[in-house]
């Protein structure tokens, strides 16, 4: 053996001994940043590694990602198909077998995410109910398979630690009796299934400090017509619906949040809707994408409804009939300071937009408006009644941006007349800038 290789042998030796020296909490430390095979990997190293990866607090498993194992040619793609199914039982059988080795009395956070090719005879109910019994903290299941909606143990619905919650896809949420989730703060339910209407408030009914709640429903497919959110203690609320053409069914969303301070819906469905006060509502996207949604819109709008501390909205409104309730909820906002409107609904030519002037100018027109932005604008009447009145009563206004509908009708000399007009238009605030972008549809 040459000299030169004698010393690279010594300094690797010292080099291993060095690492497996270092304190077990700041070894455990370092293995937390490694995907979990390697981590596991590590037992092989020596008796000194054996059992370190088991107390690691941040477990990870995810099935669908293969680009870093991508290295195959198109001459044995087979091969290539083999070796990725088996790399895909190896990760169920890493999860099965790891999560019965681990032994870290808390688990901070355990991500599990299983594609279509997951095995249907998987233990999904073991692995959840293993991470509960140890305190865990943080839990993201992400379920695609093949088989229907499965559901998990009743223990998570009584889980004292946890704090996060996301759910999506092939998870069956069956809440038999009023959940006990005294410390979560954010729960996602993503595309999920429900037992029946009861599960959603057992389940938000558990949550007495939860602050942030994001919704993602496919309505035909979860078995709940009327989605109840009643949530003192909720600050954020995203809430999201996809439409179905086959759906003709009346569903309903009712929404009491007395301490929201952000909401967001995009809703295509048109709900009947009950909302109640929302006196701390500092933002709001309101994104309606069917003509049946005009009547969240006027629920929204109603002038029993006040959102005092309201100061950004943002609304996608996909009707004409829309200025008037509009009106009602400027009204209801007096400290609105940035507002964005997006009305997208094709060829504006074509749509009946009117715009009646108000008795009385909203408070926050005359005194708070900093901002307002117009995605969309096709120069229509009402859509140039509705910007002159915005332009003319807003005295603090320092910027408006005005986003021109593409148009084929439309030539660029007629465009930059249009432009020219809206320039001229009165404007209350004197220094305030009127900027212009365009909008192109393919």
């Amino acid at each position: 053996m040459t000299e030169d290789k004698k010393i690279a042998i010594v300094e690797e030796t010292i080099c291993k001994d060095k690492i497996s020296e270092l304190p077990e909490d700041l070894l455990v430390r370092i293995l937390s940043l490694v995907p979990i095979k390697d981590a596991v990997a590590t037992m092989f190293l020596s008796k000194r590694w054996l059992s370190i990866w088991t107390m690691i607090p941040t477990l990870e498993y995810k099935d669908n990602d293969v680009q870093d194992y991508a290295d195959f040619n198109d001459d044995n793609v087979y091969d290539a198909a083999v070796w990725y199914k088996e790399m895909k039982n190896t990760v169920w059988n890493l999860l099965d077998k790891s999560m019965q080795l681990h032994k870290a009395p808390v688990i901070d956070s355990l991500c599990v995410k299983l594609g279509q090719l997951c095995p249907t005879d998987v233990d999904v109910v073991k692995w959840v109910a293993n991470a509960v019994s140890r305190c865990l903290l943080d839990l993201e299941f992400v379920l695609s398979w093949s088989a229907d909606p499965t559901t998990l143990p009743s223990s998570l619905y009584f889980c004292e630690s946890l704090v996060k919650l996301t759910l999506s896809h092939k998870i069956l949420v069956d809440v038999l009796s009023p959940a006990c989730l005294p410390s979560l703060r954010e729960l996602s339910l993503d595309c999920v299934v429900y037992k029946d209407e009861d599960s959603v408030v057992r389940l938000l009914s558990g949550c007495p400090v939860l602050k942030n709640l994001f919704v993602i429903r496919k309505k035909t497919a979860d078995n709940v017509k009327k989605f109840t959110i009643n949530v003192p203690s909720l600050l954020e609320l995203f809430y999201s619906t996809s439409y179905d053409e086959d759906d003709d069914e009346e569903h309903a969303l009712v929404i009491n949040t007395p301490r929201l301070e952000e909401f967001s819906i995009h809703d295509s469905f048109g709900d009947s809707s009950s909302i109640e006060n929302m006196p701390f509502l500092k933002c709001a996207y309101i994104n309606l994408a069917s003509c049946t949604n005009e009547k969240f819109l006027r629920l929204v709008c109603n002038s029993t409804i006040k959102f005092s501390g309201l100061l950004k909205l943002r609304i996608c409104p996909r009707e004409s009939d829309w200025f008037e309730p509009l009106k009602s909820l400027l009204e209801n906002s007096p400290n609105l300071k940035e507002l964005w409107v997006d009305f997208d609904c094709g060829d504006a030519n074509d749509i009946a937009v009117s715009w009646n002037q108000p008795i009385r100018t909203p408070r926050c027109l005359s005194s708070q408006l900093e901002t307002f932005k117009w995605k969309e604008y096709g120069g229509t009447e009402g859509e140039e009644q509705f910007l002159r009145y915005v332009l003319a009563n807003s005295k603090c206004l320092n910027t408006a941006i005005i986003n021109l509908q593409y148009n084929l009708k439309r030539n660029r000399e007629e465009k930059h007349m249009m432009m020219e007009k809206l320039k001229h238009l009165p404007r209350a605030s004197t220094t305030s800038q009127l900027l212009f972008e365009y909008i192109s549809r393919i």
